[in-house]
């Protein structure tokens, strides 16, 4: 790790841990809304998503980097994702009740699952960073 290392490791950390508190004042706020008020922000997420892998991918592009096991993981993420939700946007105008509370739950397990993975990235960044310092010692 370079001199400059730790503290991009850190704007990482910190960029998680708002990511996450927005999170959690998103989901406070959408339990209170009607379907209609949620669908909203889901638009715009989606937008600002598209705009973000867009963005990202010129700038791989650019950097020509090769590509690696996270990077591959995170593509696999956001295909699921998108189809995820492409799913989400047919049953809605299907307008089937039962249908809706499925893909639902299917939502809320791959949320878990998303978070989980989130968790689980989270802790091998830490083992990572502390492998560097180590190292550097």
């Amino acid at each position: 790790m370079s001199v400059y290392e730790p503290d991009r490791v850190r704007e990482y950390v910190d960029t998680l841990q708002k990511q996450v508190t927005h999170l959690e004042d998103v989901m406070d706020l959408a339990r209170k809304e009607t379907s209609e008020q949620v669908r909203t922000p889901i638009q715009q997420v989606k937008a600002d998503m598209a705009a973000q892998e867009s963005a990202s991918e010129k700038a791989g592009q650019a950097a020509d980097r090769a590509q690696n096991p996270w990077q591959s993981i995170k593509a696999n993420a956001a295909t699921g994702a998108r189809e995820l939700h492409d799913r989400i946007d047919r049953k809605r105008h299907e307008l089937d009740v039962k249908n809706a509370e499925q893909d639902a739950e299917g939502a809320e397990e791959d949320a878990l699952d998303a978070l989980s993975f989130a968790r689980w990235a989270a802790e091998q960044a830490e083992v990572a960073v502390l492998d560097a310092i180590d190292n550097r010692a």
